[in-house]
């Protein structure tokens, strides 16, 4: 068997995100639970106005979530019954980054809605992720012609290229939260993308090479 090495290669690129993720919530609390699902579905049709309204793609909307269930209270003396809550919860996929703080704005004051996001995203064609790839298989040669020339050894072709998972690239979260009561009315949030980070990450074996020519190689 020929001698061999195998490293592992890492790239990483910073670029602004493609697309933001925004969960919208909608919740209520009454006695009934029927009156609760029907504050909620009543909101729920103000969103899809809303939405509407703003210009957002109906393919870029979806209900995550509709449940009902009752709530309790633990005290001294027990438990004791609070109401039924509703609660209902869409997602909303952006482009416009400017958008995005005109529909929370919007969905805060007008709904009384809870906001979860934004969560940008890179996307699956963004140039990025194949530059990120490049640096990767550079960043694995550089690696093995160290190894190879700490062993004496000259660095040979590559034998063998496995991607390496990577769960978490191509994605960062900025966690914002806000209740009805949070922001004035007519104060626009504002939401900076910045720029994410897109990693790639490549496991690749070379041979190495040990013939009198390809010392100090």
């Amino acid at each position: 068997m020929p001698a061999t090495v195998k490293v592992r290669g890492e790239g990483l690129i910073r670029t602004e995100p493609d697309e933001a993720l925004l969960w919208i919530a909608l919740t209520a609390l009454e006695s009934a639970p029927g009156a609760a699902l029907q504050d909620v579905s009543t909101r729920a049709a103000g969103l899809v106005a809303m939405l509407d309204d703003l210009g957002v793609a109906k393919a870029d909307r979806a209900t995550t979530g509709v449940t009902v269930h009752e709530e309790f209270e633990h005290g001294s003396e027990g438990r004791r019954s609070l109401g039924h809550r509703a609660i209902t919860r869409v997602s909303v996929r952006l482009t416009d980054h400017e958008l995005i703080g005109r529909l929370i704005e919007r969905s805060v004051q007008e709904l009384g809605a809870r906001i979860d996001g934004p969560r940008w995203q890179i996307a699956p064609d963004n140039p990025a992720r194949l530059e990120a790839a490049r640096a990767a298989a550079a960043d694995a040669q550089r690696k093995a012609r160290a190894y190879a020339e700490g062993l004496g050894a000259g660095l040979g072709p590559p034998l063998d290229v496995v991607e390496a998972d990577e769960h978490s690239a191509g994605h960062a979260s900025g966690a914002w939260r806000a209740a009805a009561r949070s922001l004035s009315i007519g104060e626009p949030v504002a939401v900076e993308p910045g720029e994410q980070e897109v990693a790639a990450s490549v496991y690749v074996t070379f041979a190495l090479d040990y013939t009198p020519s390809s010392a100090g190689v």
